[in-house]
């Protein structure tokens, strides 16, 4: 966050910490001292309000609404509870108040417009993030109409972490004021945290397949191995180190390959055994008859989850103008997962949590836009025949602007790939049981991860669009994982 909004959310949780004192309320006997305590806390709410509106003027983002949004209210309520205050003195800061709000609502306003254009326009595509458990995304992607945006790090926003069956979420912003960009994201990821497993042997990390020899220890192969070799009687700084044999005439060095202990051993007979720092960081062994890793009786490693997946929305605002994007996807399996998806048959349903953009403008009354969170569902038909079935689905149980809505969308038919893909189908919006016309093209398509024993699929990831008319536009993205 740039320093200017980091300044007016201080002012903000000021205000916030003011209100929640209540002013004296209650048991006050309204006294001089009363009243001067409570006129500068509701001239510091209200400074905090006027100064977070103030900040739409140069730029309106989602989170500087959220900002002022949450400044005008802390103000209120430092008003509401300012008892020791006269009712004249409270009316004016009401006033004071109406006019700040006027300001608000004109930048809510432009917020609607710039949002509905980015729903209406293209997408920002090519989502890649970068995941770490308990870290923020590093997302790249194509924002249409200007650069590719690369490695763009994010902050979580503090109070919004969720999560919702296997899947953890949050919000998170990136401000650049010196290209004048502001990014809102939203994103979910089943990524699990870091553990630990066997270096060998049962569920052991390393085998014969990537590299350990028929005794089970590891000969050391420099391009592949340099950055996981770790010992003390390694060099850490410029030069090269001969190490001396023991006396069964083999070299031995304590250590620790890739955080499992044990010993690198070398058979120095006619070439001395080496040990150099490399250039490109790690450690590189040389000489003898080649350097091995011996582990320990028992060793472990720490593991990463290497298979996970993803969804969100990420919505930037840029010279006036507004893009947003839903997004999903995955990471690991093997490259045979889905060679016999096509033989699958029976049925399968998957759940899991939804979260996107919409805008609402109706004929009369108030236009609304913001995130919602919702409930995804598919069913799926592995069909019995040489191809690969059918989905269809729902997004339901939708809470947008704080509050459940009656909204529902429908995933229509779409069929299944032999690659574990959703190929495109229809959506459908439903307001309070109407189903609205669809504008433009809206659709859902997805794909399927993380295939079990017996060939299923156990989660699906997809992203939508749906429209109410000339009314509505959503975007969105889910992450569902198979039903019992």
């Amino acid at each position: 966050m740039s320093l200017r909004n980091t300044l007016i959310a201080a002012l903000v949780a000021g205000a916030l910490g003011l209100a929640g004192c209540g002013g004296g309320g209650g048991g006050s006997s309204g006294g001089g001292d009363d009243a001067a305590a409570q006129r500068a806390a509701v001239a510091e709410a209200i400074g905090g309000a006027r100064g977070a509106v103030d900040a739409l003027a140069d730029a309106t983002s989602a989170a500087l609404l959220d900002i002022a949004r949450r400044a005008v209210s802390a103000a209120r309520d430092a008003v509401a509870g300012a008892d020791a205050l006269s009712d004249a003195e409270k009316e004016a800061h009401l006033t004071t108040l109406a006019v700040i709000e006027d300001a608000l609502d004109a930048a809510g306003t432009r917020e609607i417009a710039g949002l509905r254009a980015a729903l209406d326009g293209a997408p920002i595509a090519a989502v890649s993030p970068t995941v770490a458990h308990g870290a923020a995304p590093v997302l790249s992607g194509t924002v249409p109409g200007g650069p590719s945006v690369a490695g763009l790090a994010t902050e979580a926003v503090a109070g919004t972490s969720v999560s919702a069956g296997g899947w953890a979420g949050g919000r998170f912003t990136a401000t650049d004021e010196t290209a004048g960009t502001a990014d809102t994201i939203v994103f979910y990821t089943d990524i699990e945290p870091p553990g630990s497993q066997p270096f060998a042997g049962m569920d052991g990390k390393y085998s014969t397949d990537n590299g350990l020899d028929a005794t089970g220890n590891l000969p050391i192969v420099a391009a592949d191995h340099a950055t996981l070799i770790a010992a003390p009687d390694f060099p850490t700084g410029p030069g090269i180190r001969t190490h001396d044999a023991g006396t069964d005439g083999m070299v031995s060095v304590a250590g620790t390959f890739d955080g499992a202990a044990g010993r690198y051993v070398c058979d120095p007979t006619g070439d001395a055994c080496t040990s150099s720092p490399r250039t490109g960081g790690g450690i590189a062994l040389a000489g003898g008859a080649g350097w091995t890793f011996v582990p320990d009786a028992g060793a472990m490693v720490a593991s990463t989850d290497a298979e996970y997946r993803w969804f969100g929305w990420w919505q930037r605002e840029a010279g006036g103008s507004t893009a947003i994007g839903a997004f999903h996807g995955g990471t690991g399996g093997e490259a045979t997962d889905f060679d016999r998806f096509v033989e699958l048959t029976s049925t399968a349903t998957y759940r899991g949590p939804a979260a996107g953009r919409y805008v609402l403008q109706p004929l009369l009354g108030e236009a609304q836009a913001g995130d919602f969170t919702a409930r995804a569902e598919l069913t799926v038909d592995f069909a019995d025949t040489a191809d690969a079935g059918s989905v269809t689905g729902t997004v339901e149980d939708f809470v947008a602007g704080g509050a459940r809505v009656d909204w529902s969308v429908a995933l229509g038919t779409a069929a299944l790939t032999a690659a574990g893909a959703i190929a495109p189908g229809a959506t459908s919006w439903t307001i309070a049981g109407q189903e609205g016309a669809a504008a433009g093209s809206p659709a859902w398509s997805g794909r399927f991860h993380d295939v079990d024993a017996d060939l299923v699929p156990q989660t699906a990831t997809g992203s939508f669009t749906a429209s109410y008319g000339d009314i509505g536009r959503m975007t969105g993205a889910f992450g569902a994982d198979r039903a019992p």
